[in-house]
């Protein structure tokens, strides 16, 4: 009896969890209105971040 209530409750808990979500969860890029996206920062900040987010990913991992 209580491993049929745990299955009742994991079956519950995905119906709920997954309520909603049909297809994709992102819009594809010519369906996103870019004139609502700003940026908190003027050209020169961007330039700055660009550099920085380049930075960070050329950063390679040393573990032994």
């Amino acid at each position: 009896m209580k491993f049929l209530n745990i299955i009742i409750l994991m079956l519950l808990t995905i119906i709920i969890n997954s309520c909603g979500k049909v297809g994709p969860l992102n819009l594809p890029k010519d369906k996103v209105d870019r004139s609502i996206i700003t940026y908190p920062c003027d050209e020169e900040c961007q330039e700055k971040f660009e550099a920085e987010k380049k930075r960070q990913q050329s950063v390679i991992l040393q573990t032994e």
